[in-house]
């Protein structure tokens, strides 16, 4: 087995493709940022393809700055996956566990088969032809009347149930993406849900225990995930992000989708009473058109409704979740849309929580190249992918990880079948 292993994350996004390629020295256990690529994200539309030869051409061009960096050839990677198509759903498997004696009263040792058939139990749950299950989030186990167990291997009982948290995806979004991949000449490792790929890099194990809400504001969509006891409670996508800002900025001041851009990466405000009324910003004219200025405050006030409403989306969408717990560590915002100035102070007079804007770590330390909230899923796939990578390869079966795994293998399958 190689001393170092390559481990490449994709974030196909609606306004950003971003690669990170990282190396992990085994020996040591420490990884390295080798190359970091980005192209603009055409093709996409709120995480959905909707012209495959354009993005697979801003995937391509992703992928030769990220090689090129890192003067090394990439073939396979884990791709990041979103939108509003993504559903989540809590729910519960039971089996009665496995005979391996006769002594009834003291129940059955639980073996990483009887782990297997209850995560199988736990997905029996009728889905439209159309859908199918992306990821099985392990919440906790119950072994008889002993609840709250992470895992039970090994545990003596009778009878065995896994409260999961079930992410499905629509097929054909899926597919589409799988094949834009197998396009660029890439295979797909995984498929990750973008909320919980961000997850790896900027929560930590105490704000996933306690409570939190990570927040992704992405271009085309706002992602969410809850995590409680080290569980993931809920998870979904709002289809509004930071493209519609630039939109909303573009049609107020009559500009062009470049220059608002522009405008609200470099002067936008999420809170319009802390805009300063005296700063003017030029704005060049086009096609023939006039310059023209607008005040800070103003821009701010073409901001601040949409990023309200999205906060909003968000309040709804987390009332839709059957957890109702005590959130110790606040709320988290992360994503592109998590820089604009003042969001923080906008979220909490929206949600009433501790906000924080989380930047990405990597396991063993984070590099200059991708200490910036845009590359949170990016560099949480190769967390992901660090931790998971081994269990593709050399499954161990008595690994409750490993078991969850086998899940994705399935789902591989079906979609190279497809193609």
């Amino acid at each position: 087995m190689d001393d170092k292993k390559i481990i490449s994350g994709i974030d196909i996004g609606t306004t950003k493709i971003a690669v990170v390629i990282a190396e992990w020295n085994k020996k040591n256990d420490e990884i390295s940022i080798l190359g970091v690529g980005e192209s603009p994200s055409y093709g996409l539309k709120k995480g959905i393809v909707v012209n495959m030869d354009q993005t697979v051409k801003s995937i391509n061009e992703a992928i030769s700055l990220a090689e090129k960096q890192a003067d090394i050839e990439v073939n396979s990677a884990f791709v990041g996956i979103t939108g509003d198509h993504i559903k989540g759903i809590n729910y519960s498997g039971v089996i009665t566990i496995s005979k391996t004696n006769n002594r009834q009263a003291m129940g059955q040792e639980i073996t990483s088969r009887d782990i297997d058939r209850v995560l199988e139990n736990a997905q029996s749950i009728n889905l439209s032809p159309d859908r199918r299950i992306l990821h099985v989030l392990s919440r906790d186990f119950k072994v008889d009347d002993r609840s709250g167990i992470k895992n039970p291997l090994g545990l003596a009982g009778h009878r065995l149930e896994a409260k999961v948290h079930l992410v499905t995806s629509a097929i054909n979004v899926e597919k589409d993406l799988y094949t834009c991949m197998e396009k660029a000449g890439l295979e797909v490792l995984d498929f990750v849900l973008e909320p919980l790929a961000s997850a790896y890099s900027v929560l930590d194990d105490n704000e996933k225990n306690l409570g939190v809400i990570l927040i992704d504001i992405g271009g085309g969509t706002t992602d969410i995930i809850i995590y409680h006891e080290n569980g993931v409670m809920h998870a979904g996508a709002i289809p509004l992000g930071g493209s519609n800002i630039t939109y909303d900025i573009a049609y107020g001041v009559q500009t062009t989708l470049e220059q608002a851009e522009k405008l609200k990466c470099e002067y936008g405000s999420a809170k319009s009473a802390l805009g300063d009324p005296e700063q003017n910003i030029n704005i060049t004219g086009t096609n023939g058109r006039d310059s023209k200025s607008i005040s800070k405050k103003d821009l701010a006030s073409i901001i601040e409704p949409r990023m309200n409403e999205i906060f909003r989306l968000v309040q709804y969408e987390l009332r839709k979740s059957d957890f109702i717990g005590n959130y110790t560590f606040g709320m988290v915002l992360t994503g592109g849309g998590s820089k604009l100035e003042h969001i923080t102070d906008l979220a909490q007079e929206v949600f009433q929580q501790n906000i924080k804007v989380g930047h990405p770590q990597l396991i063993g330390g984070i590099s200059e190249k991708v200490n910036n909230p845009r590359y949170s899923t990016a560099v949480g796939l190769i967390n992901y992918g660090l931790e998971n990578l081994p269990k593709l390869e050399y499954p161990n079966q008595n690994d409750i990880s490993s078991i969850l795994k086998k899940q994705f293998l399935k789902i591989k399958n079906i979609i190279s079948n497809l193609n």
